[in-house]
C-alpha cells in the first residue's frame, strides 16, 4: 500500500508537470489554466449530482476540490478510477 502512495504523487506530480506545459504552450496561460480549472470541478458537481442515478459517488471535499481544481478532467477521471479500484 506504500508503493501506491508513493506512485500516486509521483501521478500527480507529473499530471501537474505536462497541465503547465501545455498551459504554456498554449500561449493563453491563464486561459488555459482557468478552463481546465473548470471542468474538473464541473465535472466533480456533475458526478456529484447525479450519484443517485448512476452510482457512482466522489464525496466533495478539500481533496477532491483540490484535485479537480489543479489537474481538472484528468484528475476527476483519475479519481473515479480510483474509486473503481478500491470498491
Amino acid at each position: 500500500m506504500e508503493i501506491l502512495k508513493y506512485l500516486l504523487a509521483t501521478l500527480f506530480i507529473v499530471a501537474v508537470f505536462f497541465i503547465f506545459i501545455f498551459a504554456v504552450s498554449s500561449r493563453k496561460f491563464l486561459k488555459t489554466l482557468f478552463f481546465n480549472a473548470f471542468l474538473g470541478l464541473a465535472s466533480l458537481a456533475i458526478i456529484y449530482l447525479t450519484k443517485s442515478y448512476t452510482g457512482v459517488f466522489i464525496p466533495i471535499n478539500s481533496y477532491t476540490a483540490g484535485v479537480g481544481g489543479i489537474l481538472g478532467l484528468p484528475g476527476i477521471i483519475g479519481l473515479l478510477v480510483l474509486n473503481f479500484i478500491f470498491l
